[in-house]
């Protein structure tokens, strides 16, 4: 085989195993994992930059620990992966979904970072208040985007069938008028899927990719009179419910990363990074890899399209 054709033979092999990585649990869940649970402190009328700008700095941390332990892993150099990265630049439109890219992208960009943030504490709203429309025997249409990974659909799907399993417990009168409050109004849906759907927008022109079809908004009625007091009282209960559900992801989370038998053996370091992560010890870490896939990210798949 000529030298040429080796060489790019091996810059696929490395792109290749890049993506099954970033679509992998061992990637997956301490990412996901880390995005939910402090986006809590992301709200849409935040504007504390200083906290927002240490979560930052703990998510890049994060990513490159969990690129530098697969690259270990899989024993190849910073340069190496550039090179793979920058040769399959092409593939990452076709091969990479919108999610990999913003959990890439946001690592490197804290305006990016904190779009996905407010986006992701407003979508755990959402999913909160599906709970209960659940609950209370209201199925309505999922919530889920068309590109959430086969593994937080199996993650909710399964919380879904605990908090049906648990609603027989005892729960108050008045909780449980407000949770029928709740689930009846459409004003609180609309308004959180417009949220939603906003920062959403805001995000693809960052990216300025069309690689899924755009959010549609919430069909817009009359709204309902509701005093901001009781407002406040919906979306407070509703908060609280969105942290019971990151408690009960967190904790299907963990089982399904213990259950990675295989890739514990394929790949002990990223493994181990991923359990760290999962409990809270993210190593500061810094390798080229990060900033050399945001490289390619923009000059590549951006710039030139």
């Amino acid at each position: 085989m000529p030298k040429k054709a080796a060489k790019e033979d091996e810059h696929a092999w490395v792109f290749d195993s890049l993506v099954d990585f970033l679509r992998g649990p061992l990637w997956n869940i301490p990412i996901m994992n880390f995005i939910e649970e402090r986006s809590m402190l992301f709200e849409p009328d935040g504007a504390n930059s200083k906290a927002y700008k240490k979560v930052h700095d703990d998510y890049k941390n994060l990513v490159d620990l969990m690129l530098g332990s697969y690259m270990e892993d899989i024993g190849i150099t910073p340069e190496q992966f550039e090179k793979a990265c920058s040769n399959a630049a092409a593939e990452m439109k076709s091969k990479f979904h919108q999610l990999q890219f913003e959990q890439l992208w946001a690592a490197d960009d804290f305006d990016m970072f904190q779009r996905m943030m407010i986006r992701t504490n407003i979508e755990l709203q959402l999913q909160a208040l599906e709970l209960l429309q659940h609950r209370h025997g209201v199925i309505p249409a999922s919530f889920l985007p068309g590109d959430v990974s086969e593994q937080e659909r199996r993650i909710l799907e399964e919380v879904t069938r605990r908090s049906l399993e648990d609603q027989g417990g005892s729960v108050d009168g008045d909780t449980r008028a407000l949770e029928e409050a709740i689930v009846s109004t459409e004003q609180t849906k609309q308004q959180l899927r417009a949220g939603r759907d906003r920062e959403q927008e805001i995000i693809n022109s960052t990216m300025k990719l069309s690689i899924s079809d755009p959010p549609q908004a919430a069909p817009q009625t009359a709204a309902d009179k509701i005093s901001p007091e009781e407002l406040k009282r919906r979306q407070e209960y509703l908060r609280q419910q969105r942290d019971k559900l990151l408690l009960m992801k967190r904790a299907e989370r963990e089982k399904m990363l213990a259950a990675e038998g295989e890739s514990k053996q394929a790949r002990p370091k990223s493994s181990r990074a991923a359990r760290s992560a999962m409990a809270g010890k993210v190593d500061p870490k810094t390798v080229e890899m990060r900033r050399s896939l945001a490289k390619v990210l923009r000059q590549e798949v951006v710039d030139k399209k």
